[in-house]
């Protein structure tokens, strides 16, 4: 057993090592809330003895909390005196905000620019950035933070994109409700190629068998380091079957194939039994990007036909 302590959760692991060459399956097996808001997160599962690092996340359950918690620490490093209480009923924002002037600012954080949020959001696909676009989308441009608004913006902008919004349909951020057509997608893909930020936006997405989610996809591939696409998954327990079903697996992004072609490409594999949730990447995952590797290595001749 291995412990790891923040100042806002305690990390037990209670994984243990598995055989090599078997599946990866780690999961957190309980979360605790502790009288002072902190938690103790425990870990379970198996790790293959000769598995490569690989990167997971905590969901904070209660980021306000972690705040206060942080904010206190870094008055207290500076010789600040501070103590970061837990309190049930929330703060009368509007009475203090007399007090919310300059010369009593004691810190600021300024956010990156959204050219380097995007990275967070497309390399390692992290869904709470994605979900939160519309509500940011809805309050900064419609003026109204709301997920409805911030639709009939990305809509607005959709439709001068050229491609058939038809053929697109979402209601969240992250995509777990949300279906495109591999013909809207190219299109989409294509407009945005042609775009002042085309290389911001190209170079965000992860990189086959290099970076992202795409770091462990086809890394002897000779298209590794040649094909910038995000991935996306979404799949479902399967009890009657003791297995899983990938709803839906996605590659979509750019490639210059061997032969010099710039291409957009967009791959979907739908209703995919697996055995267990752990193999969805190793099997859908890394046939989608053979798929990719392959169109990478096709050559035409000079009418464009392979």
């Amino acid at each position: 057993m291995l412990e790891g302590r923040l100042s806002h959760a305690r990390f037990i692991n209670h994984a243990v090592t598995g055989k090599a060459g078997s599946h990866n399956e780690v999961r957190i097996s309980s979360d605790v809330t502790n009288g002072d808001g902190t938690h103790t997160v425990t870990l379970s599962g198996d790790v293959a003895v000769d598995s490569k690092p690989t990167l997971s996340g905590y969901r904070v359950p209660q980021p306000s909390r972690l705040a206060e918690i942080v904010f206190a620490e870094a008055l207290h490093e500076r010789g600040i005196v501070a103590t970061a209480r837990l309190v049930e009923d929330k703060a009368d924002i509007a009475a203090l905000s007399s007090g919310y002037t300059a010369d009593h600012a004691i810190a600021e954080h300024v956010s990156p620019p959204y050219a380097e949020e995007v990275k967070i959001t497309l390399k390692v696909g992290q869904n709470l950035h994605a979900s939160a676009t519309p509500f940011l989308l809805g309050a900064l441009v419609g003026h109204k933070g709301d997920a409805a608004t911030g639709f009939e913006q990305i809509k607005r902008f959709l439709e001068t994109t050229g491609a058939d919004v038809t053929g697109a349909s979402q209601s969240d951020g992250a995509g777990a409700d949300a279906h495109f057509t591999p013909h809207f997608m190219v299109h989409y893909l294509a407009y945005m190629a042609k775009q002042p930020a085309a290389t911001i936006f190209h170079d965000a997405l992860p990189i086959l068998g290099t970076d992202g989610t795409l770091w462990n996809t086809q890394v002897k591939s000779r298209a590794a380091g040649h094909v910038h696409a995000k991935t996306g998954t979404f799949s479902n327990g399967d009890l009657l079957n003791k297995g899983a079903i990938v709803n839906g697996k996605e590659l979509a992004g750019y490639m210059t194939t061997a032969d010099g072609r710039h291409l957009a490409f967009a791959i979907y594999a739908n209703n995919v039994p697996v055995k267990d949730g752990s193999v969805i990447t190793a099997l859908v995952g890394e046939a989608l990007g053979e798929i990719a590797a392959a169109g990478y290595d096709t050559k035409t001749d000079r009418r464009g036909k392979s």
